[in-house]
């Protein structure tokens, strides 16, 4: 796989400084990268939801994604670990190398990081291998013996993705760095069309459709990223400069960063752990209920903290600390004008939401009941959960990878108590409480810290537009337990939803909180320039 690393990407060199222009002219403002992210985010949020609609129809919440979901903590938490904290360290680092010391010195930098690391992961794809089958007997006690051998089959098979998922968040840091932000989502969407591919082909071998068909999903997303890099970025190539000041940077910011998302994989570990003793494909309703809260999440989440991360690391490189502090109040309040009123529309509708999405097939009404039930106590935390990763982002920026791990131990101690009590009263829905409530507490810990250490970051305005935005959210609630019962049936659910909509769009247009106003003009200003 490395092979398209290779020297190759020495030939066809041109000057930094022309480098550094074309990169420039390439770069997308903040708004319209926002919205190209939030629109191809969405067809890839219908291609994977799509993707769930096949996997419950086909297995619905039973013994073969419990196991499937066990066999995929060990892969995902290594490649999560090694992977997703190069990644959150790699942007401001290479923005702060470039500015200071030119393209060169980055790339040179760059290229041995992923060199480097490629060898790493492939450590850790041997190390997993070892212990693979100790750890899911570790994490899934509750399991039965059939259950465990099929977790275990399944772990055999999905073991590489560690190495690919690593690299996949390697380059997708190298385009967001120059503010590229379109085609790595558009990679999003292959992994899902080659993942649904994989499903439908293969519906009755779930260890190739769902084992294979995910590794060979990240894999084409690796392949495609790598060749469009090299012919990007000719600096880019195999090198192995150990002592390089990059990596060492890197490798220090990276090891706090390494113990934080630890933490939050911990506590997937520990809600695998107390879900295993539950009964069969508890695990399986757990994840469809987290999928489900995943839509507002990943649409507006992710494409926003995606497009915004950069620019931030960008403004704190070069001092621009007010524009800093502006630019992540307005991306706050922007998350909570679309996050508060799908977490009530969750809040309201979730037995009905989790019926139309997933009720087909092998996907029972008791399967509905039980997934329902997570998603109202997961839907509790949205709010916090969301802003979380923005908040996170911010200390990020700062270079500041050690305050977020502190908290998010103090997270994880919170969560594994609150399952510890609440699991046994009750069972599947005290684990999702659990979850809400531990999240909650560590973004109202990171909020205040980050407000205390910026002296400020908008408060007065941020509370004022929030009391906005709730007030538009309580119309629509209001609306949307008068119609409730018309949601019982697909139409039914669709035209709630749909008024329900548009009712909160005319408050939101009426209450004019500044994130309603700001989308407002740059939709008049564009339509106009049209």
């Amino acid at each position: 796989m490395f092979s398209t690393l290779e020297p190759s990407f020495s030939c066809c060199r041109v000057k930094p400084c022309e480098l550094y222009n074309i990169s420039v002219r390439r770069q997308e403002s903040i708004a319209r990268a926002s919205l190209v992210v939030l629109t191809v985010t969405l067809l890839s949020r219908i291609l994977g939801f799509v993707r769930e609609i096949l996997i419950a129809k086909f297995y619905g919440a039973q013994a073969v994604i419990d196991s499937f979901l066990v066999a995929s903590v060990l892969p995902s938490t290594i490649a999560g670990l090694i992977g997703g904290a190069l990644t959150i360290v790699f942007i401001p680092v290479f923005i702060d190398e470039r500015e200071k010391k030119g393209e060169e010195a980055a790339w040179d930098g760059t290229s041995s990081l992923i060199t480097i690391s490629f060898f790493y992961l492939l450590l850790m794809l041997c190390l997993g291998y070892v212990i693979a089958p100790f750890f899911i007997r570790a994490i899934a006690p509750g399991f039965t013996q059939e259950r465990l051998r099929l977790a275990i089959s399944f772990s055999a098979v999905m073991m590489p993705s560690l190495v690919f998922s690593g690299l996949l968040g390697l380059f997708t840091g190298i385009f967001n760095s120059y503010r590229l932000f379109t085609l790595p989502t558009l990679v999003g969407l292959l992994y899902n069309v080659c993942l649904m591919t994989f499903l439908v082909a293969a519906r009755n071998h779930p260890l190739l459709s769902l084992g294979v068909g995910s590794t060979s999903a990240i894999a084409l997303q690796v392949v495609i990223l790598c060749l469009v890099a090299r012919k990007m970025w000719p600096l880019l190539r195999m090198k192995f400069l150990f002592s390089h000041p990059m990596l060492k940077k890197v490798w220090r910011l990276m090891l706090p960063i390494f113990v934080g998302t630890g933490v939050g994989y911990l506590n997937l570990i520990v809600d695998r752990i107390f879900a295993s003793f539950l009964p069969e494909g508890t695990i399986a309703a757990l994840n469809f209920a987290v999928r489900v809260r995943e839509i507002p999440l990943g649409l507006f989440v992710v494409a926003l903290s995606h497009v915004v991360y950069p620019v931030t690391s960008s403004q704190v490189a070069q001092g621009k600390i007010e524009e800093f502090k502006d630019l992540f109040a307005r991306s706050l309040e922007t998350l909570w004008l679309f996050v508060i009123p799908a977490s009530v529309g969750l809040l309201m509708l979730p037995e009905q939401t989790v019926r139309v999405l997933f009720e087909r097939g092998a996907f029972t009404a008791q399967a509905t009941t039980t997934t329902g039930q997570a998603l109202f106590f997961y839907s509790l935390g949205l709010f916090a959960g969301g802003s979380l990763d923005l908040v996170a982002k911010a200390f990020y920026s700062l270079q500041d990878t050690r305050t977020p791990v502190k908290v998010g131990a103090i997270g994880l101690i919170v969560n594994t108590v609150l399952n510890a009590l609440l699991v046994r009263p009750f069972a599947h829905k005290g684990l999702a409480l659990a979850t809400s409530l531990s999240s909650t507490i560590v973004f109202m810990i990171l909020i205040e810290i980050l407000r205390r250490r910026m002296r400020g970051i908008g408060g007065r305005a941020l509370m004022k537009n929030l009391m906005k935005i709730s007030l538009a959210t309580i119309i629509m609630g209001i609306f949307v337990s008068l119609l409730r019962p018309l949601a019982q049936t697909t139409f039914g659910y669709i035209v709630v939803v749909s008024l329900s909509v548009a009712i909160y769009t005319v408050a939101v247009l009426l209450l004019k909180p500044t994130s309603a106003r700001m989308i407002l003009n740059r939709l008049k200003s564009k339509l106009g320039a049209d």
